[in-house]
C-alpha cells in the first residue's frame, strides 16, 4: 500500500509498504481523510520526538475495512480514531489523567499512522460517526478533542471576554467553541487578513492585526486567554491582557526546548493561572458527535485537499499565506 513514511528528520517520502494484518483487538481502517498538522512539521523537522521510521498522520479517519475476531465494529462502518493508545492500568490512567500515560503510544508519532491507504488501528481508539458524514470533516475531530480540552480547562460558564491569540486551525475552532459556550467577546489576533475575515464569520467580535496594532495596548481584562500560536512572542502577550484572576490557556506548541520569561512577582500579584493543555484526553467522542451535530463551520477552514504524493511539498514549505488546513484524501 502507498503511505508518507518519515525515516530519519528532514528525511519524508511517498513509498509502498506492507498492507498491515489484522490481529485481535484490532481493525483495519481504509483511509479517507487524514489533516497535516502543525505537529507533524515539528515531527519532520526533528522539532518533537518521534519514532523512526514511521508512518506519519494522527488527524484521520475513515472506513473499516476489515475487523478482528470478536471486534464489536463490523465492515463499511464509518470512523474517527483517536491517535494516543495509552495502558489503561497506571495510576495516570485510572485517575483519567491519560495524556500522561508513561506507556502512552501514538499512531503517527511512535507507530504507523493515517498517511497511509490502511492503518491497523486497536479497537479501543475507534469511534463511530454518523455515516453521512462529510469525509473530509474526519480530519478536524482530533484537533477538535484537543480544543475541546482546553476549553474544558478553561471552564467557560458564559458572558466571559475571551482571547484566542493564533488564527490557525485550533484557534478557528476555539472561536467557534467560545460563541457555543456563551462567551460575550471574542477577540482574534493573527497576521492573516484572511484569518481575520474567517474568524468574523463564524463567531469572533472583533479580530486584531498584530503587525497594525499592539496587542497588549488595545487589549486588557480577558477573563480567558487562550495561547494557540505556540509563539514566545504570544505567550508574553497572553500574560499582559489577561485580567488578573484570569486564566490563560496554552494549546499551541513550540518547538522542543523553547524557552520564556515569567516574573514570578507578577504571577503572584495577578494571580494568573496559566494552564498547558496536552492532547485530547477523554474529548475524542464529543468532538466526534460535535462534527456530527453540523454546528461548527468546517468547510470555510479547508484550504488544500492533495493526495499522498503532495504531503512533502507542504511539509517543506511554511504555510502559504491565507491557508489554514490541509487534507489528505485517498479515495
Amino acid at each position: 500500500m502507498k503511505s508518507v513514511v518519515l525515516n530519519a528528520i528532514n528525511d519524508l517520502s511517498a513509498e509502498e509498504v506492507t498492507r498491515p494484518t489484522v490481529t485481535t483487538g484490532n481493525s483495519l481502517v481504509k483511509i479517507l481523510a487524514c489533516g497535516i498538522c502543525g505537529t507533524d512539521r515539528h515531527i519532520y523537522k526533528g522539532e518533537y520526538p518521534s519514532t523512526k521510521p514511521v508512518i506519519l498522520g494522527h488527524e484521520f479517519g475513515g472506513v473499516i475495512e476489515e475487523v478482528g475476531p470478536g471486534s464489536k465494529f463490523k465492515v463499511g462502518d464509518l470512523v474517527s480514531v483517536d491517535p494516543n493508545i495509552i495502558c489503561g492500568e497506571c495510576i495516570d490512567c485510572k485517575a483519567d489523567r491519560n495524556a500522561f500515560c508513561p506507556s502512552l503510544t501514538a499512531l503517527g508519532v511512535n507507530i504507523n499512522g493515517g498517511l497511509a491507504e490502511f492503518v491497523l488501528t486497536p479497537d479501543t481508539q475507534i469511534y463511530p460517526v454518523r455515516p453521512d458524514l462529510n469525509p473530509l470533516h474526519l480530519a478536524f475531530i482530533e484537533p477538535l478533542a484537543c480544543s475541546i480540552r482546553g476549553m474544558d480547562l478553561g471552564a467557560l460558564k458564559g458572558g466571559e471576554k475571551v482571547a484566542v491569540l493564533g488564527g490557525g486551525v485550533i484557534g478557528l475552532l476555539v472561536v467557534q467553541l467560545a460563541k457555543l459556550a456563551g462567551a460575550s467577546e471574542i477577540v482574534l489576533v493573527t497576521r492573516q487578513k484572511f484569518r481575520r475575515e474567517v474568524a468574523l464569520q463564524i463567531g469572533a467580535t472583533r479580530v486584531i492585526d498584530p503587525k497594525a496594532e499592539s496587542v497588549t495596548d488595545v487589549l486588557s481584562g480577558i477573563d480567558v486567554t487562550f495561547e494557540c500560536a505556540g509563539a514566545v512572542e504570544t505567550f508574553n502577550q497572553a500574560q499582559r491582557i489577561t485580567r488578573r484572576g484570569g486564566s490563560i490557556i496554552i494549546l499551541g506548541l513550540t518547538a522542543a526546548g523553547t524557552k520564556v520569561e515569567i516574573n514570578p512577582f507578577d504571577l503572584v500579584v495577578n494571580e494568573h493561572r496559566i494552564q498547558g493543555s496536552y492532547l485530547n484526553p477523554l474529548t475524542q467522542s464529543r468532538a466526534a458527535e460535535l462534527v456530527g451535530s453540523g454546528k461548527l463551520n468546517l468547510d470555510i477552514m479547508i484550504s488544500k485537499v492533495v493526495d499522498l504524493d503532495g504531503v512533502k511539498a507542504i511539509l517543506d514549505a511554511e504555510p502559504a499565506e491565507g491557508d489554514i488546513k490541509y487534507i489528505v484524501t485517498l479515495n
